[in-house]
């Protein structure tokens, strides 16, 4: 009876996760028998171990929110005297990591347990904040130390996106996976707004100091939920040297680029994030403080209306969980996002706040999907020991956001807020119309 369970099992797992794929199988057959297995919006959550990763999720979420929230203005603060060059000096020195070490960071999540890097990665991030958060107590914070720990948490966050993500797979089954990871990016969503408006009161209530080491206690969560996930080890066999790291990361690149579904989605991923996602980084703030005239409230309603709507749209997506013609799904969710940034740029002209705003749930609803059915379909494309290198490939196109940020700086200033977000949001349906014409490849990805 042992002998043929494991005949039905073997073949179609990978066999360094055919322990995982069984565990997935009898648990499936456990629901099933006590009539609890079921599809829909939250199928994912059936699964024990894909409920600890998405808490770890929530919990570092909310954590790098709120971060994201307390360190500009504390680079503004008397505390230490920056100026706005220091703000866009600080952010380059967290994206800076991932440009160097992002498919370093995918050597990594392939070569050793994926479970250990998470650890490592969540545990680092903590410390940080646990030292800024001291220094800040102490009255000893000084400007230097923000750029070091900004960058420390550059490391740390290239080391956990391509271990974590590609770690999904060993969790859930095929079946369910879009709908993971739609749940995922749900989650990241939902702290966009939580996290927010919770630094926002820390910071005016109870100061700096006391803001960075709650980010750091509630840190602590995703470390707590990490060490109880259940998962095979994942550890490549041979010798582990600069060399053979060189040599796995020119494979991961070479595997990538030979691959249509993953070569075509990557370059695509390049132009959404380069061009679309410089609303989110340059224009937002800039339509509020210059356009809308809203100021920072303002501001700070438009980025929670924007991640309202990626909660909708990654729900929405999850309940949906495409397995099919994901590549038409990945072109009709930029297209339509490239079409909500035009409309979003044109009602700003009329001068009707309450459009915009009610444009911006619209945009957001758009911009989580395409996140989310990207990762599905690279995960999906890519062996398991070849993971995390095609993970940390999507990594680096994220690292992008700043090329495009500075050029979105530069046209804004330019041409102006207005038509320079036209022009972007044109290049976004450019890189659509390209890949729906001329790459019959892309419509084909399943």
């Amino acid at each position: 009876m042992a002998s043929s369970r494991r005949e039905d099992h073997e073949e179609p797992a990978p066999p360094e996760w055919a322990g995982a794929a069984t565990a997935l199988e009898r648990r499936e057959r456990m629901l099933r028998r006590r009539g609890r297995f079921r599809y829909g919006t939250f199928a994912s959550f059936q699964y024990r171990d894909f409920r600890f990763l998405w808490l770890g999720q929530i919990s570092q979420a909310m954590a790098l929110w709120m971060e994201q929230i307390a360190r500009p203005l504390l680079v503004l603060s008397d505390l230490v005297n920056g100026d706005a060059r220091d703000l866009g000096l600080v952010f380059a020195v967290r994206t800076i990591p991932q440009l160097i070490a992002g498919l370093f960071a995918g050597v990594i999540a392939d070569w050793y347990d994926r479970r250990l890097v998470l650890l490592t990665a969540k545990t680092g991030s903590a410390v940080t904040n646990f030292a800024l958060a001291f220094l800040i107590l102490s009255g000893d914070i000084e400007l230097w130390h923000i750029y070091v720990q900004a960058f420390a948490k550059g490391m740390f966050n290239a080391m956990d996106q391509p271990a974590r993500q590609s770690l999904i797979p060993s969790i859930v089954p095929q079946r369910h996976l879009t709908n993971a990871i739609a749940l995922n990016s749900a989650s990241m969503n939902t702290m966009r707004i939580a996290g927010a408006s919770v630094a926002g009161l820390m910071v005016a209530f109870v100061g700096f100091g006391m803001t960075f080491l709650a980010a750091a206690i509630i840190f602590l969560g995703a470390v707590y939920f990490t060490y109880r996930l259940n998962v095979p080890p994942h550890v490549r066999q041979g010798r582990r040297n600069v060399s053979n790291a060189i040599a796995s990361f020119r494979e991961g690149i070479a595997y990538g680029w030979s691959t249509p579904s993953i070569r075509w989605v990557i370059l695509l991923a390049m132009v959404y994030f380069s061009f679309g996602m410089s609303y989110m980084q340059v224009f937002a703030p800039l339509f509020a403080k210059e356009v809308l005239e809203i100021g920072e409230r303002g501001f700070g309603f438009m980025m929670s209306l924007t991640g309202a709507g990626g909660v909708i749209g990654a729900l929405t997506l999850a309940s949906l969980n495409p397995r099919t013609h994901r590549g038409l799904a990945i072109l009709g969710v930029m297209a339509t996002f490239g079409t909500m940034l035009i409309i979003f740029s044109l009602s700003t002209f009329t001068g009707i706040v309450a459009l915009s705003f009610a444009l911006v749930l619209f945009i957001g609803m758009f911009q989580t999907p395409f996140n989310s059915l990207t990762n599905s379909v690279l995960l999906d494309s890519a062996p398991v020991d070849m993971r995390g290198r095609v993970m940390a490939l999507i990594s680096m196109d994220r690292s992008v956001i700043t090329i495009g940020a500075t050029l979105a700086g530069f046209t804004a200033h330019a041409l102006g807020v207005q038509f320079a977000q036209l022009i972007f949001a044109g290049v976004v349906l450019g890189g659509v119309f390209v890949m729906l014409t001329l790459v019959p490849a892309f419509r084909r990805i399943q």
